[in-house]
């Protein structure tokens, strides 16, 4: 696998699938999707063999995997430094109201009292605070440093909302620019018609008080197959200008997590996810919520689910020079608990296979990048 860094030299344009209107706000842009990523690399590829003559082989350009696009943060001389993934579902900030403290608290299946009910179908488990701490959710850290993520994977217990704040990312820099709308005829701007559009801006930021820039900023890193040359690229909307760079990646980065064998594993997306039953994982039939994990024989029921509000996958095709269709994703961080049948064991062998793959049944969302999550063990509730 290679390594790219995407070191952003303007700007980078990422529209949601929101109707373009005359008002826009941060939540018109969203994260890059991995289908991006995966367009800039089978484009360079293209570029770099025959230089986009129109002569290149789709079907070879298309069977080229890329394994994900992270957000990372770079350091003065552009070297990775830091890798970031979505915050996972399970993890709830939490201001506790007798100590007025935010605290970082783990969801996770409980099983319903005798003298509660529930509607959730097919006997899943609610995902609810182990603790009976009184207070109200706070907002945080929406990027969580991989190590600290890793961490929350096997125990997380010395994990702290201080540090995920810390280590992470609370939102990425947003400008928004305003613009006025052109009449073709006159070449001039119409009156009252103001519209405003919205970019990442990764460019090094003032210090407090102006006393100088700090050295480090925001990036993104791409896992791929394909071995590319440095070069600039366009990315995003606009074809606003970036580096690409290849680079090396310690093995401990993107480690395996520690797997202790229990009776039930908890698979959390590092990728929107395109399910063709929606919601519901590829690999499970929608009637008993039970299947086999992709490229292994475990046997597995679902007992519990956290996911965040669908998210809208389009973009553009070039080889057809048209809009993709709009499909309806499952949000990175959302996670899934699943029991172990048969009293069937999990070896380190199924373990790596499953961790930073895809979930997608779809070929082409495989190779893409979606889906790809990572797994941990989960002890079923008493």
């Amino acid at each position: 696998m290679n390594y790219y860094i995407i070191d952003a030299l303007s700007p980078l344009v990422f529209r949601s699938g929101k109707p373009f209107g005359v008002q826009s706000d941060t939540d018109d842009i969203m994260f890059p999707l991995p289908s991006a990523a995966a367009g800039l690399i089978r484009t360079v590829s293209a570029q770099q063999q025959d230089g986009f003559s129109g002569s290149y082989d789709v079907a070879a350009l298309q069977n080229i995997a890329v394994n994900g696009l992270f957000l990372a943060k770079l350091d003065d001389s552009g070297s990775l430094k830091q890798v970031f993934v979505p915050k996972p579902a399970d993890a709830l900030y939490l201001k506790n109201k007798e100590t007025d403290r935010v605290e970082l608290l783990r969801l996770s299946p409980q099983k319903v009292p005798e003298d509660c009910g529930s509607d959730l179908p097919h006997d899943l488990l609610p995902v609810q605070m182990a603790s009976s701490i009184k207070g109200k959710p706070q907002s945080g850290a929406a990027f969580w440093d991989l190590a600290d993520f890793l961490a929350w994977q096997c125990d997380g217990q010395s994990l702290s909302y201080e540090d995920v704040q810390k280590n992470g990312a609370n939102h990425l820099p947003v400008e928004v620019r305003s613009h006025v709308a052109i009449d073709r005829d006159t070449l001039a701007g119409e009156d009252g018609k103001l519209f405003q559009s919205a970019a990442y801006d990764f460019a090094n930021t003032r210090c407090e008080n102006h006393q100088g820039w700090h050295e480090e900023r925001y990036g993104f890193v791409i896992a791929a197959a394909e071995s590319l040359n440095d070069d600039l690229v366009r990315f995003g909307g606009e074809g606003r200008l970036s580096r690409l760079e290849k680079t090396e990646v310690p093995k401990q980065l993107f480690r395996q997590p520690e797997f202790q064998q229990t009776n039930g594993l908890k698979l959390t997306l590092l990728s929107p996810a395109v399910f063709e039953q929606g919601w519901l994982p590829d690999c499970l039939d929608k009637n008993t919520l039970t299947g086999t994990l992709p490229q292994t024989d475990i046997r597995v029921k679902l007992r519990a689910a956290a996911i965040d509000r669908w998210q809208p996958v389009s973009g553009w095709d070039l080889a057809k020079h048209q809009p993709k269709a709009m499909r309806k994703a499952v949000a990175a961080g959302s996670v899934y608990w699943l029991e172990i049948l048969e009293n069937q064991c999990l070896d380190t062998k199924d373990v790596a296979v499953l961790n930073y793959q895809s979930l997608c049944q779809n070929e082409q969302d495989r190779l893409d990048g979606f889906g790809l999550c990572l797994i941990s063990a989960w002890q079923l509730p008493e």
